[in-house]
């Protein structure tokens, strides 16, 4: 199965929505605040298209896989000590 690329188009209808810090044609990098604003929704029962939508976001633009991967990371990163932060530049590289 082919991964879905976003056009030029879809990468700045992306880039005007306040909760995204970055896009590639392949990646969307979400900022901290939208990550805990979507996990506190989805705790209180929401689903994840209906917060997609309430952010601002085109759910059949982002697509189902995307939006599935996004909350199991969610759930992952909620539970680390560091919680939302971004730690690819403190952790990157070898010992």
């Amino acid at each position: 199965m082919s991964r879905h690329v976003f056009t030029d188009e879809q990468i700045k209808e992306l880039n005007n929505n306040p909760y995204v810090i970055s896009v590639t044609p392949k990646y969307v990098n979400y900022s901290e605040e939208f990550k805990k604003l979507f996990l506190k929704d989805y705790n209180d029962g929401m689903p994840p298209i209906d917060i997609f939508k309430k952010y601002g976001f085109d759910p059949d633009l982002l697509g189902e896989q995307r939006r599935h991967n996004f909350v199991k990371r969610i759930k992952r990163q909620s539970q680390r000590l560091d919680g939302f932060k971004d730690m690819r530049k403190v952790n990157s590289g070898r010992p």
